[in-house]
């Protein structure tokens, strides 16, 4: 039996080159519907800021992760959610730019000061 591997298309693996030269951060999030937060996401980026961190000292059954990529000046920010449910993950949404302002609101509801 022959395995084949897929061939991945220029853009995405230049995209994976890029996330991989830029630092990450994982925030989990209160579960909310996925689909509005991604329908929301394609129209404003602020809308990150309307999610709530998870507490975490409670259970975390189910939440939405967002992963968060940064380059050393900020000029550049990138970022993509998977939801978790029972420590599966079962959506995951495209990626989307961040404004530098609205990354600092985020990571600043979190304790992260830039």
């Amino acid at each position: 039996m022959l395995f084949f591997r897929k061939k991945q298309d220029s853009e995405n693996s230049a995209l994976k080159k890029k996330l991989s030269d830029m630092k990450c951060r994982q925030i989990s999030y209160v579960d909310t519907d996925f689909a509005e937060l991604i329908s929301d996401m394609k129209r404003d980026s602020a809308s990150i800021l309307k999610l709530k961190p998870v507490n975490y000292y409670a259970v975390k059954e189910m939440y939405i992760m967002a992963h968060i990529y940064t380059n050393s000046d900020l000029s550049e920010n990138l970022v993509f959610f998977t939801r978790v449910e029972h420590e599966r993950r079962t959506d995951k949404s495209d990626i989307f730019p961040l404004e530098t302002e609205t990354l600092k609101k985020a990571l600043a509801k979190v304790g992260i000061i830039l």
